[in-house]
């Protein structure tokens, strides 16, 4: 039976610890707080492709290995969108969004599994994610040029940050194009489900109506 401790699940179980202490930092504010969340939150993102490099090249590619770096990511993402529209730095409606859409891709995935069949990652998905790191990003610097941070110091980088565009600052717009990627991404899922969906009641899944 192959340790639970390998390297590749440590790292993916190290995104699950982070996302609390990013919700700390941000939440609780501070004068380097927002560049301390912004440190970490570079790490937890590097951990996320280094975990599959080194399952695949030392052969540690497990069942709970690959629901540890899909969960560690969602966890992730989801703790730190909501500390984000706590402190009034997103809207609200964006981390709703990103988040609802998690919870519905999680379900169309496991509803598949239970009939023998892998979605996988689609093109929208995948760029979807890339965006929206970036963009959590570069919410976190402007929370730290808000903040008198390491950034306020530096006149060009925080003055760019904290200039609004319309509506919304660089950082929330780079988000919102992560909402419409997270959109499209949905309905890639959906699209590719609908055959499981519209197919016959065959019991596989049966009692799962009576759950809560």
């Amino acid at each position: 039976m192959p340790s639970l401790w390998t390297a590749p699940n440590l790292l993916s179980f190290s995104r699950i610890v982070a996302a609390p202490i990013l919700y700390a930092l941000v939440v609780s504010g501070g004068r380097f707080g927002f560049l301390a969340a912004a440190i970490i939150f570079i790490a937890a993102s590097i951990t996320d492709t280094l975990d599959g490099e080194i399952a695949r090249r030392r052969r540690l590619v497990s069942p709970l290995g690959i629901y540890l770096d899909t969960t560690s990511d969602k966890i992730l993402v989801a703790v730190l969108l909501v500390a984000l529209a706590v402190v009034h730095l997103i809207p609200g409606w964006m981390a709703a969004v990103i988040i609802a859409r998690e919870f519905l891709v999680t379900g169309l995935r496991s509803f598949a599994a239970a009939l023998g069949v892998v979605i996988p990652a689609g093109g929208w998905g995948k760029a979807k994610t890339l965006i929206t790191i970036v963009a959590l990003l570069l919410v976190l610097l402007e929370g730290d040029a808000r903040m008198g941070g390491w950034l306020s110091a530096q006149a060009a980088p925080g003055s760019w940050l904290l200039s609004p565009l319309g509506p919304f600052t660089i950082s929330v717009w780079a988000l919102l194009v992560g909402v419409i990627w997270t959109l499209g991404s949905g309905a890639e899922y959906i699209r590719e489900a609908i055959p499981l969906l519209t197919r016959p009641a065959t019991g596989v899944v049966s009692g799962a109506a009576d759950e809560p």
